[in-house]
């Protein structure tokens, strides 16, 4: 309580320093100025500056791969299942947009590089076309597969699948021909023959003649109930009338024979 002395000459009484002015008291009640704070050193500069520089850069090479991936390109492809027997007509044929780095080397890319070729094996809807697998002339079976210039073909009759190693003859693969002859029918004292060794079989039939095996296209008349019934395979032009006289005496087996 101030005194009547202080108050005669006109003195302020003191006022205990709190409340809010104990904020600005020294040193710790001095209001801090932001101002006054130094500002930050160049090694946090040239960290965040990196920092920022290496974002940049990353950003631009994810937009370039993007842009490289996502190119797309023009490829003709088989716009249905097409025998190897007949020219390619436009309706056999559609172009479709793949990534660039997908599309195998030699494919197509306009419909007129196929139109009236043929190709070397039947083509699934969908596959690719590839300039190789064309050929300005027609094969001589529905696999693709052309008989080699001199030689001949021929088709061994098979009775069943044990024949000819169980069913797994297809065509392309070398096997090897043995003649088992017939009683009955074939001359006295005849036995089993080696007639060929590596043959090349051009293609595999069924009792009714129509095609067997991976090379024929959806479109077949061949049911999965028919039995393989003859053997196609090339033979040296000397040999034709000998494996005459085998087929009406004897029959065969065939041995798979391994690449050479």
């Amino acid at each position: 309580m101030a005194s009547p002395r202080s108050a005669r000459r006109g003195l302020r009484p003191r006022v205990p320093d709190g409340g809010r002015s104990a904020r600005y008291r020294a040193p710790h009640g001095r209001r801090e100025d932001h101002r006054d704070r130094p500002l930050a050193c160049p090694r946090e500069l040239i960290g965040q500056r990196a920092l920022i520089a290496v974002a940049l850069v990353a950003g631009a090479l994810s937009g370039i791969l993007y842009y490289v991936t996502a190119q797309r390109s023009p490829v003709v492809v088989a716009a249905r299942d097409v025998d190897a027997t007949h020219p390619l007509v436009a309706d056999d044929l559609a172009v479709v947009s793949m990534p660039a780095d997908s599309i195998p080397q030699g494919a197509l890319g306009e419909t007129t590089g196929a139109v009236g070729k043929l190709p070397r094996a039947p083509l699934w809807r969908g596959q690719i076309l590839l300039g190789s697998a064309l050929s300005d002339e027609a094969a001589s079976f529905h696999t693709g597969l052309a008989l080699p210039m001199g030689m001949r073909a021929v088709a061994l009759p098979v009775a069943n699948a044990a024949q000819v190693v169980g069913g797994a003859i297809v065509p392309g693969a070398r096997v090897d021909v043995m003649a088992v002859p017939v009683a009955g029918r074939a001359p006295g004292g005849r036995t089993t023959e080696l007639l060929l060794q590596a043959a090349m079989v051009l293609d595999v039939r069924s009792e009714t003649g129509a095609p067997l095996g991976p090379g024929v296209s959806k479109g077949s008349t061949t049911s999965l109930g028919d039995r393989i019934g003859s053997v196609v395979v090339a033979i040296d032009a000397l040999d034709e009338v000998r494996f005459a006289d085998r087929i009406a005496t004897s029959t065969f087996v065939l041995a798979l024979a391994g690449s050479r």
